[in-house]
């Protein structure tokens, strides 16, 4: 477990990640953001730029637990391998589910 910049616990573990028709991986995940895995394959979603908006889903491991999240890149990891996503706009709810399930496995 890492502590992100504010201060929120961060969990390094994979969920899937779905925008526009294309998927992706998290490396990580903490109430306020996540990071992004990029492995350029054809239905891998593109590296958007840094300071851009981007709307996606996060497919969590039980299948009822989707979430919608609005956020902003706010870094690209080395060699283009992914960015880091700010939540802009995540639901109160969206926030708690994410608390918890990362403190279920912390």
């Amino acid at each position: 477990m890492l502590e992100d910049k504010r201060g929120n616990p961060r969990l390094d573990f994979e969920i899937t990640v779905r925008h526009n028709g294309k998927r992706g991986k998290t490396r990580d995940i903490s109430q306020s953001g996540t990071f992004i895995r990029m492995d350029h394959s054809s239905n891998q979603l593109p590296l958007s730029p840094v300071g851009s908006d981007i709307s996606f889903s996060l497919d969590f491991p039980s299948a009822k637990d989707r979430i919608d999240v609005k956020g902003v890149v706010v870094h690209h990891g080395k060699n283009g391998n992914g960015m880091g996503i700010y939540f802009r706009r995540i639901d109160e709810g969206s926030k708690e589910f994410i608390k918890k399930f990362i403190s279920d496995y912390l």
